[in-house]
C-alpha cells in the first residue's frame, strides 16, 4: 500500500525530472535514508519509479516511470533519463523542495511549458493560487514563460508564485553564459518586470555582479550592464534582480556544483 510520502516522492519525482535518495528522504521521510531506500525498492518493483546508482558522486537517483506519472497525477508524463542534465535537474530540484518546504508554491519547468501549451491553461493556473488579475480567457503571451523579443521566451527554471503578488523565478546557473545570452535573458525579465533570483557558483555570480579589476577598481558585470543592478560594487541586488551563491542542502549535489565551476 502506498503512505502520503510515497506519493509525495513520485510527483516531485515526476515534476523535478530526478531526484537523489538524499533528496527525497530529507523532503519526505524526515532524513530516515533507510526508510526511503526500503520505499523507493518497493516502488521500483511495482514499476512506478527507475532508479540508478550510476553515477558516483550522485549516489542513488530516482525518476518515474510512465506508470509512476501518471500514478503522481501531475498531468505530467514521464521525465526522459537525466543522462548529461543530471546535474542541473538535481541542483533544481534541491532549490525548489527546499521552497516547497518552506511553504512556498513552485512551478517546474516542465509544469509551465505544459501550461503554456494548453491555451487558457497558464492563466487558470495562477488563479487557482491566488494571483491577482490574472486575464482570464483570450491568450496574448505567455504568462509563466518570459517573452525574449518578437517570437522567443526564456523558459525559468523555476516559477514561484507569490499569492497577491504576482510570480517571480529562480534561475539555477551553474556555468556561466556567454555575455550576450546572460543579457539577452536579463533583459527579457526586466521588460517584462518579473522579478528573478539567480542562484550562481563563484563564476556565474562575478559574471552577474562584477568582480576588482586589477587596479582595484569594480568591473561591472552584466547585472549593471543591462541596469538591473547598482554599479560600482559586488551589490547582490534587492529589486528586480537579486544574486546569490548557490548551496545545495544535498553535500553530494553541492560538492559537485563546485567541482563543475572549478573544471569550467
Amino acid at each position: 500500500m502506498r503512505t502520503e510520502a510515497d506519493e509525495r516522492l513520485l510527483a516531485a519525482a515526476t515534476r523535478y525530472g530526478t531526484l537523489t535518495l538524499r533528496q527525497a528522504a530529507t523532503a519526505f521521510w524526515n532524513g530516515r535514508e533507510e526508510t526511503a531506500r526500503a520505499r523507493v525498492r518497493l516502488m521500483t518493483e511495482a514499476g512506478l519509479l527507475s532508479r540508478s546508482a550510476e553515477v558516483r558522486w550522485a549516489g542513488t537517483v530516482v525518476w518515474t516511470t510512465e506508470r509512476g506519472a501518471r500514478v503522481a497525477g501531475v498531468g505530467l508524463g514521464a521525465p526522459h533519463p537525466p543522462g548529461e542534465r543530471l546535474l542541473h535537474r538535481l541542483a533544481l530540484a534541491d532549490v525548489g523542495l527546499r521552497q516547497e518546504a518552506r511553504g512556498h508554491i513552485v512551478l517546474t519547468e516542465r509544469e509551465v511549458r505544459t501550461a503554456e501549451a494548453a491555451p487558457g491553461r497558464a492563466a487558470e493556473l495562477l488563479a487557482d493560487h491566488g494571483v491577482p488579475h490574472v486575464p482570464i480567457g483570450a491568450r496574448s503571451g505567455p504568462l509563466l514563460a518570459v517573452p525574449a523579443g518578437t517570437r522567443a521566451v526564456h523558459w525559468p527554471d523555476l516559477v514561484v508564485v507569490l499569492p497577491g503578488d504576482g510570480i517571480g523565478a529562480i534561475e539555477v546557473e551553474l556555468t556561466a553564459k556567454t555575455p550576450s545570452a546572460l543579457r539577452r535573458i536579463l533583459r527579457a525579465y526586466g521588460q517584462a518586470r518579473r522579478r528573478v533570483v539567480y542562484l550562481g557558483t563563484d563564476p556565474v555570480v562575478r559574471q552577474l555582479q562584477g568582480r576588482p579589476g586589477p587596479d582595484g577598481r569594480w568591473v561591472d558585470g552584466v547585472g549593471q550592464d543591462v541596469g538591473l543592478l547598482p554599479p560600482g560594487g559586488p551589490d547582490p541586488g534587492n529589486g528586480l534582480l537579486r544574486v546569490r551563491p548557490f548551496a545545495a542542502g544535498d553535500p553530494a549535489v553541492d560538492r559537485q556544483a563546485a567541482r563543475h565551476a572549478q573544471r569550467r
